[in-house]
């Protein structure tokens, strides 16, 4: 579906102890400056649950490493215990836009703080099973 009209650039998390080591691949080769790379792009990345946020920075520093313009996160489901999101509103890596969903009750309370923006699902849902719309277009 995206591919047709954006690279697809592929984050990769390997834990070996304790200690997160973050890849970037593209397909199934990895990602080398001469190709693939994400130089000069906003890239987003998608992602479908967040705890700390640990990952997603650290893969925004691989990227930005390797030439990213700007760095965006979408995540489905912002868990985020002990308010790990403040980890985000200042941070050593800056996101231009952090997307979630109100999947979680304390949704609407993160987003009320930069980066991040909601997108509510009930809408989406609504139209995907009814065939409804609640929300005026």
């Amino acid at each position: 579906m995206f591919e047709d009209r954006f690279p697809l650039v592929t984050c990769t998390k390997v834990r070996e102890d304790d200690q997160r080591q973050v890849t970037v691949k593209e397909g199934k080769r990895k990602v080398t400056i001469k190709e693939g790379d994400p130089k000069g792009r906003h890239v987003v990345i998608v992602d479908d649950l967040v705890m700390t946020g640990g990952t997603l920075k650290e893969c925004a520093k691989v990227l930005l490493a390797q030439g990213a313009e700007k760095i965006s996160a979408y995540v489905t489901h912002p868990v985020f215990p002990h308010d790990s999101w403040k980890l985000f509103t200042q941070s050593d890596v800056a996101f231009e836009n952090f997307w979630i969903t109100d999947s979680v009750p304390h949704a609407r309370q993160i987003t009320q703080h930069s980066p991040f923006k909601l997108l509510p699902l009930a809408d989406v849902i609504s139209e995907g099973l009814l065939g409804l719309s609640f929300v005026s277009h």
